[in-house]
């Protein structure tokens, strides 16, 4: 496990690196975010305080999470990260009978020090071309490749690196603050096992050679995640989602 303060580094620059379309953010150092349009939990969940709660603080936070939602019409839901801080607050939260979803590692990587040796097609946002693929290699619908477009797409428009290789491999890469944190790794079905993913990710990890480099994965993805500690990963700290029962 990385030291606290990486932690929070890691978990302040993600929450930029992928943007919700309503930010808000309490005294006690909660963000509540809002995507109309979008599904993922990460954009309509209210992200914990890097640091322990007490219980006035819970009972707080969770109040404020309430009426955020109410007001935006989401599903009341916490994005509880890193785990290990908020023992109470998980306990609070089974007493309250809200479910939990999507476990999620968080993995680091340290800088590589190398220059880039693939040549990675990169634009500055989401192509239409950057964005079929993404679409084809995710699985996902027209609608939604659209929504994702116009909403987290377009905040990181200019500080993002949107990547492509052979137009069967996308992923987002955000630098910033000695991290690089990366995003939407994808690879076209009918090409997976054929080395896309780990040339696509060296790749983009050359192209920031000092920077600590990070990902998120849902612990069910084994798979994934024997392929980036083959790449180098491990496992920093996890977080998991939280809601409310309808």
């Amino acid at each position: 496990m990385e030291t606290i303060e990486l932690i929070c580094r890691l978990e302040a620059h993600a929450l930029e690196a992928w943007p919700a379309t309503i930010v808000e953010r309490t005294g006690d150092g909660w963000t509540l975010r809002a995507t109309p349009g979008l599904d993922r939990g990460r954009n309509n969940n209210a992200l914990t305080p890097c640091r322990e709660l007490t219980g006035v603080e819970i009972d707080r936070g969770l109040t404020e999470v309430a009426r955020f939602s109410e007001r935006h019409g989401i599903r009341a839901g916490v994005q509880v990260s890193p785990t290990y801080l908020h023992r109470e607050l998980l306990a609070e939260l089974d007493r309250r009978g809200w479910r939990t979803q999507w476990p999620t590692v968080v993995m680091t990587a340290p800088p590589t020090g190398r220059r880039p040796g693939v040549d990675l097609e990169i634009d500055p946002g989401a192509t239409p071309a950057w964005l079929a693929t993404w679409a084809r290699c995710e699985g996902r619908s027209q609608a939604s490749a659209a929504a994702h477009a116009d909403t987290v797409f377009a905040a990181l428009r200019g500080r993002a690196w949107f990547a492509s290789l052979d137009d069967a491999a996308v992923a987002i890469a955000v630098p910033g603050d000695g991290l690089l944190g990366l995003f939407c790794i994808a690879v076209d079905p009918e090409r997976r096992r054929t080395g896309l993913g780990t040339a696509l990710m060296r790749a983009l990890q050359a192209r920031a050679p000092t920077a600590i480099a990070y990902l998120q994965v849902e612990q069910r993805n084994t798979s994934a995640i024997a392929l980036y500690e083959r790449l180098g990963f491990t496992r920093a700290y996890e977080y998991l989602h939280r809601t409310a029962a309808a």
